[in-house]
């Protein structure tokens, strides 16, 4: 398989989650790069919704070199969904596996796994990719889970598994914490995060395409498990000031004691999600820049610009 830094020829990639939020972005790109992409759909053509009978299913495409895995049951933390152990394993988990095992029974060259950094625990410290596995949540168990069934699928088989555990993703178009805290930046009101606060490693849009595409052609990527990220990371309170002030308006930040705040949450029995909120995850994603030689196509004020851009338009759309 041509390699993502030499020369290219044309590579058959079969994605799941192409209609995604990733998926969107991740398309398009690859088919700039010259490669041809087939999207896999759950209820079209065959393919069951249930993708751990993805076995089942004749109608697997010729000539396909490697699969990028996207799909994944990944519910917002208010959603129910979200604390049903049992559909996030057999979505994450089993339908990993299960097209796993199928891919390497068609001879695919390269099974990409999209993972999350959330199977690490919360560290204000940056680590890598051998730190230990504590899952933050139901959703992060069992994108683990799927890690080792993707794992047991390809062993023994001329399938190469390669694992990128993203960090949160944002762009345009995004509904994870980013995009959401840049909507509260654009509310007049001053927000309690002048004080060191959260500092969390990114990912672009446009920069998770790029590593995905990365992990999927290069030759080096083979059978790792790599974290990736934009750069440095930011705090909550420098997303919230740079939106602002590319608004042209004052950053608005105060500070609030954080031994009071936690104990309140505490008292309230939200410990939990003060930790969500305010726990720092910083990743070291050293290996996957010298090993593949990636760099990231974006910086993280690039990315958030382009974020802020859609916002604004969106917002002008609504008022008119």
């Amino acid at each position: 398989m041509a390699g993502a830094r030499g020369k290219r020829s044309t590579v058959r990639i079969l994605i799941t989650g192409s209609t995604g939020f990733v998926g969107r972005t991740l398309v398009p790109h690859l088919a700039g790069l010259g490669h041809e992409v087939v999207a896999l759909r759950r209820g079209e053509n065959g393919v069951p919704f249930d993708l751990a009978r993805i076995g089942e299913w004749t109608g697997w495409p010729d000539g396909v070199e490697a699969v990028i895995h996207l799909g994944a049951l990944n519910p917002v933390r208010s959603d129910p969904a979200a604390r049903d152990d049992a559909a996030l394993m057999a979505a994450n988990a089993s339908g990993t596996g299960a097209l796993a095992k199928l891919a390497a029974d068609r001879g695919v060259k390269r099974f990409v796994y999209a993972s999350t950094n959330l199977i690490h625990p919360l560290s204000a410290e940056p680590f890598d990719e051998r730190a230990p596995h504590r899952p933050q949540n139901l959703y992060a168990a069992s994108k683990l889970a799927g890690e080792e069934a993707m794992a047991r699928a390809l062993e023994g088989s001329g399938t190469e598994g390669t694992i990128l555990r993203l960090p949160p993703i944002y762009g345009p178009g995004g509904r994870g914490g980013v995009s959401t805290l840049l909507r509260v930046a654009s509310f007049p009101v001053p927000l309690p995060l002048a004080s060191p606060s959260a500092s969390r490693s990114l990912l672009s849009i446009a920069n998770a395409a790029s590593a995905l595409a990365h992990a999927a052609l290069a030759p080096e990527a083979a059978g790792g498990t790599f974290l990736v990220a934009d750069g440095e990371p930011w705090s909550l309170g420098e997303i919230v000031a740079f939106a602002r002030q590319e608004a042209g308006r004052a950053p608005r930040l105060f500070s609030l004691p954080t031994g009071f705040t936690a104990e309140v949450a505490r008292l309230m029995n939200r410990s939990a999600q003060y930790e969500h909120v305010f726990g720092s995850l910083v990743v070291d994603d050293a290996a996957f820049r010298a090993r593949l030689g990636w760099r990231p196509i974006e910086t993280t004020e690039e990315g958030m610009r382009r974020t802020l851009r859609e916002q604004r338009a969106n917002a002008a759309r609504t008022t008119r």
